[in-house]
């Protein structure tokens, strides 16, 4: 196995095992881990799945399986596994930052607080931007048309779901959010 699909490898590992811990932590202390959809839901879910789709290919090929349909130079797929570490470092921060108030979609009934520090103090949407640095990692590293469109369909959808959900906290926080937006940029 060469080292590349190692790393990639690793990455999910501690990703999954994060994720895990989080999900727990929002079970255990009563929070919402699914709140009101954000935009139309089927539109919502498509949109979780094409963004989850391009992260599947890039761990199943990490794993050996070849869905690679262009070839392209090796030095890309470094590029491709330093775009993932740092898509991954986004996703690990907004998490554990996070913790008790991640969900899909908006909240219900659960309380939630605005996060301005951490990794929220470089960006209003880490966990997106994680989440679409991964699916650029995954293009660079497996090139393949159907996870080009996935990407391109995950991508487009959560900026609008991004719209919707800043609207909310427009709403909720008032002033206190649109100071946060003024200095703090939308992903990076």
């Amino acid at each position: 196995m060469i080292v590349q699909n190692l790393i990639i490898i690793v990455l999910f590992i501690i990703l999954f095992i994060i994720f895990f811990t989080v999900i727990s932590k929002v079970k255990m202390q009563g929070g919402e881990l699914f709140g009101r959809p954000t935009i139309n839901f089927p539109l919502q879910i498509i949109g979780k799945i094409s963004i989850l789709i391009p992260c599947l290919f890039l761990l199943l090929e990490a794993l050996g399986f070849q869905l690679t349909m262009i070839f392209l130079p090796d030095f890309l797929k470094w590029m491709a596994v330093l775009i993932a570490f740092e898509g991954m470092l986004m996703l690990y921060f907004s998490l554990l930052h996070l913790n008790r108030y991640t969900k899909m979609g908006l909240p219900k009934n659960d309380i939630i607080e605005l996060k301005t520090t951490g990794i929220y103090r470089l960006s209003r949407n880490p966990m997106y931007f994680g989440l679409y640095l991964l699916a650029i990692a995954s293009n660079l590293f497996v090139p393949n048309y159907f996870n080009m469109a996935f990407a391109f369909v995950g991508i487009l959808i959560h900026h609008l779901i991004i719209g919707k959900e800043e609207k909310f906290l427009e709403e909720k926080f008032g002033q206190e959010y649109q100071t946060y937006k003024d200095k703090t940029k939308r992903y990076l």
